[in-house]
């Protein structure tokens, strides 16, 4: 049981003499720079893993070759029958256990949960099975089917059989206080007492609790709220804490839960959300059975290496065209700059990307040379406050500039930006570092995905939005990223473009 309701929270910091930089500030947004990840999971875990793999290798093994063995005298192989008895097996067996490992059957938050499980191992059996019959197709090596309905329908039940054997053992295992994971339970007094005994009355769900901590209310200041996440993180530490349960009750803030779930990210901790914040996860939430209780899991937003290859895809294919597409209207908008004003075609500018990194953004020249240092007075007198700077008629902006800003001709040397990596088609828009100079500790989020050429926020109004609202759309978009959205904020850029709704 958890030992202590930790109510006290340290309140003192260092402060350094020494800016961050806006790395560490990203970092610290989302997570102490400090505090390294935990395979904590991994290490108790793994050993049960790996029996399975090598149990499930075994059953394989026994349907492949009893599979063989009743089809080699029901049918003929039109290909060699030395590779028939020798290859076909070892090839075939390989690829059932890659796609029992690419599919999640061996995720360690699914083993010893039962239909999880289960349902992964047949969908890996059925892509093997869609897999094997396309390569029989288009080598045209007639694999037998008997050998396939014998070998793969014999191989999910013994696989199921096994898995149910090692669960029934890992249920006394758990009971005995062994392979159970450290986990931290977050709410009220009375939600996290509840809760607690909950999960250590019934083992088998895999969670000792260590510790309880009070949940934050919504009077807690934004400098309390972060001493409140340091504290958790010192917790998280001193246990090795794999997971953490969160019981919120009625009134649960949601900027706390947002906070730490970003604060846990990259770090092998499950966050578990009780249904009474079902409202904050939207798509990213799944059901994780624990102990009988419908917990929620919230998964990170941030993009798996799939994801990321398809967004880079989508942005060398993107705007290698649009190079192409677009040099004569660079190039004429370039002489037009070239010829109408004093200064460089192009304006350089140092702005943040993703993760805090800075990088060189390229557009074309707007407004009157060397006019940057005016902006700290343009904000005094029309009294600006937001981190982002934009003024309905800047007086700093060229005839010429307007022209190009309304048609957004002015952002097309980006594309470069996009081809090189530093910027994505799509994305929050990057900011100068002044502006960056004036992010509250929310507005770090932006900073998870690479910026962007467009965004959320520009197909919904571009310049006509507050920043308090360009700021939700833009998270909005990190929280829930996908090729589709990309795809789709792209057609509506060209509409809003065309329209110059909101343009400045």
């Amino acid at each position: 049981m958890g030992e202590v309701l930790s109510e006290q929270i340290d309140q003192g910091h260092v402060e350094s003499s020494e800016p961050l930089s806006y790395q560490q500030r990203y970092r610290s947004s989302v997570g102490s720079a400090d505090t390294t990840s935990t395979d904590e999971s991994v290490r108790v875990m793994s050993p049960f893993r790996n029996r399975l793999i090598v149990t499930d290798s075994i059953m394989i093994g026994t349907s492949l070759g009893l599979g063989l063995l009743i089809s080699s005298r029901a049918s003929t192989w039109a290909i060699d029958p030395t590779f028939a008895i020798y290859g076909t097996p070892v090839v075939i067996g390989l690829l059932w256990l890659a796609l029992l490992l690419i599919r999640g059957s061996y995720d360690l938050r699914v083993i010893g949960l039962g239909t999880q499980e289960v349902r992964r191992a047949v969908s890996a059996t059925l892509v093997l099975f869609a897999t094997v019959a396309g390569l029989s197709y288009l080598i045209r090596a007639d694999i037998s089917r008997a050998y396939a309905f014998i070998s793969l329908p014999l191989g999910i039940l013994l696989i199921g059989f096994s898995r149910f054997g090692w669960r029934q053992w890992l249920y006394r295992q758990r009971g005995t206080g062994k392979f159970l994971s450290n986990i931290i339970v977050i709410g009220s007094p009375t939600t996290s007492q509840r809760l607690t005994d909950k999960l250590n009355q019934e083992s088998y769900a895999g969670f000792h609790v260590v510790d309880q901590v009070r949940l934050p209310t919504y009077q807690e200041s934004e400098s309390e709220l972060i001493s409140w996440l340091e504290h958790v993180d010192r917790i998280i530490k001193k246990h090795s804490a794999s997971a953490i349960a969160i019981d919120p009750g009625d009134d649960a803030p949601y900027e706390v839960i947002r906070q730490l779930s970003w604060r846990l990210e990259g770090r092998n901790i499950d966050l578990l959300i009780s249904p009474g914040a079902l409202d904050v996860a939207g798509p990213r939430l799944s059901v994780r059975p624990a102990a009988g209780l419908p917990l929620l899991h919230l998964d990170e937003a941030v993009l798996s290496q799939s994801q990321r290859a398809s967004k880079r895809t989508l942005d060398l294919v993107g705007s290698l065209v649009a190079i192409i597409l677009l040099s004569p209207v660079m190039l004429i908008s370039a002489l037009t700059v070239r010829f109408t004003s004093r200064g460089p075609v192009i304006y350089k500018q140092q702005r943040v990307g993703r993760a805090g990194e800075t990088f060189t953004m390229f557009k074309l020249r707007t407004m009157r040379n060397n006019t940057d240092q005016l902006i700290e007075d343009l904000r005094k007198e029309h009294e600006l406050r937001d981190p982002m700077f934009k003024l309905p008629n800047d007086p700093r902006i060229t005839k010429v500039g307007g022209f190009l800003r309304r048609w957004s001709l002015d952002e097309t040397p980006q594309l470069f930006n996009v081809l090189g990596g530093s910027m994505s088609l799509v994305g929050p828009r990057p900011h100068p570092l002044d502006d960056v100079d004036r992010y509250q500790t929310e507005a770090f989020r932006r900073l998870a995905l690479k910026p962007g050429m467009t965004g959320l926020w520009q197909v919904e109004g571009r310049s006509d939005l507050a920043w308090d609202q360009a700021l939700q759309l833009d998270l909005h978009y990190v929280e829930k990223w996908s090729l589709e959205s990309d795809v789709y904020l792209l057609a509506r850029t060209a509409r809003a473009v065309l329209q110059r709704s909101g343009a400045a």
